[in-house]
């Protein structure tokens, strides 16, 4: 994992020699870890031997690239426990687009299917939120009823072809929202609207891939509900306040001693806990940009402010 010592000197535009070693270090340990291809993350290279120069490039490559992009500004609304995982996902993300980019184009995946989706539930919806998650409806849908399975719509709408020279995929996806709205007569889950959208999109031209794509958007589907519901499911109403005023309102600089103090904890206890709550949250979700980290860990924080206030499981 990244030290947060050192991402705070990297923010801070003085990132020393031993805080330059450490990122080296640890992204080399996820190369490894993940078996990334050095052909597809860094251009110009056919074989997949990495040496220490080829770490260099690729860490340069993806400092330009969250400083270009502006990917610092979401650090500063992450909770100081919370940064290297989140610069953690930063920079999967980043080798992300990569992968994306020096790829031979397949269609479109899931996940840009998924991005889309929430993307233009943004710009063209207004999102209504019921039980956690995120809902939209039709402007011309009179229906007031939460809807998270669209089997029965889906089944009875026609589908978009998508073939290798489609350029832009944004305007089929929210013709295919458009349709499902209309139909659903109702508000409809966020996360169900994508898995059917993709339904929708016929890509038979890349009969090979669909299956692969098939199985990630069974994966993630209500994926970040159902991580917040398994990383909460033991925590009780003492937990959640500690858990808040270390890590989400770390804002006054609290310790472990004041915090042990306060609940008449041994330290070594409440250290435990945060740990073991805090590798809870790395296991068990990875975001897939940094719009969904934040809201993941909003929504962390919300679950657990109405543990703390009532003792009792929101979801």
């Amino acid at each position: 994992m990244f030290k947060e010592e050192y991402l705070l000197e990297l923010l801070s535009g003085k990132l020393t020699s031993r805080g330059y070693a450490n990122i080296l270090g640890t992204i080399t340990s996820m190369v490894r870890k993940y078996q990334w291809k050095k052909s597809i993350i860094v251009s110009d290279h056919n074989d997949n031997d990495w040496q220490s120069d080829d770490i260099k490039e690729l860490s340069h490559q993806f400092f330009e690239w969250i400083i270009s992009k502006n990917k610092i500004k979401y650090l500063s609304k992450v909770p100081f426990e919370y940064l290297s995982y989140y610069f953690t996902q930063m920079f999967i993300s980043f080798v992300s687009n990569r992968i994306k980019e020096e790829q031979q184009k397949v269609g479109l995946s899931f996940q840009k299917c998924q991005e889309l989706v929430q993307e233009i539930c943004q710009e063209d919806y207004d999102e209504e939120t019921h039980e956690h998650s995120a809902y939209v409806k039709s402007s011309m849908s009179d229906g007031n009823n939460w809807i998270d399975k669209l089997d029965d719509v889906v089944k009875y709408l026609a589908h978009y072809p998508i073939n290798e020279d489609t350029k832009h995929f944004k305007p089929i996806v929210k013709l295919a929202i458009e349709d499902i709205l209309l139909s659903a007569d109702g508000y409809v889950s966020v996360s169900s609207l994508a898995k059917a959208v993709f339904e929708l999109l016929d890509q038979s031209v890349f009969k090979t891939n669909m299956s692969e794509n098939q199985i990630v958007y069974n994966q993630l589907d209500d994926e970040q509900t159902k991580a917040i519901k398994t990383i909460i499911e033991d925590v009780g109403q003492v937990d959640s306040r500690i858990f808040l005023e270390y890590i989400f309102q770390n804002t006054g600089g609290i310790s472990l001693s004041s915090i042990a103090d306060k609940y008449n904890l041994p330290k070594s206890s409440v250290h435990r806990k945060i740990e073991d709550f805090k590798k809870k949250i790395f296991s068990t979700y990875v975001p897939n940009n940094e719009e969904e980290g934040i809201s993941f860990l909003q929504n962390i924080a919300l679950a657990l402010d109405k543990i703390s206030e009532t003792g009792v499981l929101p979801l």
